[in-house]
């Protein structure tokens, strides 16, 4: 019989006690703790602790039980901490995360909030725990325990477990009547509770969820552009000849890319039906997928753009390259999430009898002008001096 494997992520040092008893709790209950301070930790030799510890919660995870107590702990080389790390791959994976944050760290984060340059060294090792629990809270919208004892936690995990339990016996008798199997094998637990439950609006709650499941696995290779976290150069550019070219041909290429996603948009609407009618929950399906392999295409042009490397003298070129798609980046990342609150809005709507606002399923990009006339004039400079400099 397989276990339950639950992922503990917290600091370790400050929290050992507490740790303990958590792992107590879950190996009594029957279930498999995972907490990287035990010899039962699975460990690949060749790779180091935060690799193993994100291996763990990618490959080995059920649940995660984040612990968050006054200490940030670490930060890596993403700037993050590692169980800030773990926590959003847990996220990424969709995997149910349990959060429980130190009552008074909680209670201290709105006078940090309001004057977030001032001194909290008293109550955490590093302010960016709040920006940690604020993300929590806010951008991931995760409900959160306040704890002070490790005894609260696991009252409130044996609760939680069992609700857990019976939403999964439930889920499962409704699957194998009503669920094709297509879906069982592909999307998430929320996009499956809405294809069971059917409400008002359940296909545009589909879409947005499967769009916003499948970005939310692009989310490091976005990081990485936002924290510039690049991988090694693909290119070394020297020759102002062999630049222009480059440049030219990264244009052409963001260009193709824009095309995609805009004609991408027609098949939604295509896939979504009038109202009364069902919509193609395939299609909706497949729009999501091809959106996110877009976006991802988009991600990987602008980390070969930063991380190719250029002279000096001509540096700039990457930046006016890199400009034109900064936005299209936002643009893609947030529409999932615009058309959620346009969902959201309209069952409000529905509620209260006001008007109906339309929704609008369409999305159409373009490059930043300004970055692009700032590329176009630069590329026209290079090469009135390579002209110079064969025809003088």
């Amino acid at each position: 019989m397989n276990k339950l494997n639950i992922f503990v992520s917290s600091t370790c040092y400050d929290l050992s006690q507490l740790r303990t008893n958590i792992y107590d709790f879950i190996a009594e209950s029957g279930h498999n703790p995972i907490l990287s301070e035990y010899n039962s930790f699975p460990v690949s030799p060749e790779l180091n602790a935060v690799e193993n510890c994100m291996k763990n919660v990618t490959e080995n995870a059920d649940i995660l039980v984040l612990v968050v107590g006054n200490r940030y702990g670490n930060v890596i080389d993403t700037g993050r901490s590692i169980t800030n790390t773990e926590f959003l791959t847990a996220k990424q994976k969709g995997i149910p995360v349990f959060c429980f944050i130190d009552k008074n760290v909680l209670n201290t984060l709105s006078f940090w909030k309001e004057n977030k340059d001032g001194n909290f060294s008293k109550f955490v090792d590093n302010t960016k725990i709040f920006e940690f629990i604020d993300d929590i809270r806010t951008k991931k919208n995760l409900w959160v325990f306040p704890f002070e004892q490790s005894k609260e936690i696991i009252e409130t995990l044996k609760i939680q477990l069992s609700y857990l339990f019976k939403d999964s016996l439930k889920v499962k008798s409704i699957l194998d009547k009503n669920i094709d199997e297509f879906f069982k094998l592909k999307v998430s637990d929320k996009c499956l509770k809405i294809l069971i439950e059917k409400n008002n609006l359940y296909e545009f709650q589909f879409l947005y969820q499967t769009f916003i499941d499948e970005i939310e696995k692009k989310e490091f290779l976005k990081n990485d552009i936002e924290y510039s976290i690049l991988v090694e150069p693909k290119h070394f550019i020297r020759e102002v000849e062999e630049l222009a070219s480059w440049g030219l041909n990264r244009l052409n290429s963001l260009e193709s890319i824009i095309s995609y996603i805009n004609n991408l948009f027609p098949a939604i609407n295509k896939f979504v039906n009038e109202p009364g009618k069902p919509s193609d929950i395939k299609g909706l399906y497949y729009t999501s997928i091809k959106y996110s392999q877009i976006f991802e295409q988009l991600l990987n042009w602008m980390i070969e753009v930063k991380s190719t490397f250029i002279t000096e003298e001509y540096s700039d070129l990457k930046i006016y390259l890199a400009g034109m798609a900064s936005d299209l980046v936002e643009e893609l990342w947030n529409f999932p999430y615009h058309v959620k609150s346009q969902i959201e809005k309209i069952k409000e709507q529905q509620l209260t009898g006001e008007p109906i606002a339309p929704l609008n399923l369409n999305l159409i990009l373009d490059v930043n002008k300004e970055a692009q006339i700032k590329f176009t004039e630069r590329i026209q400079e290079m090469t009135n001096t390579i002209n110079k400099q064969l025809y003088p």
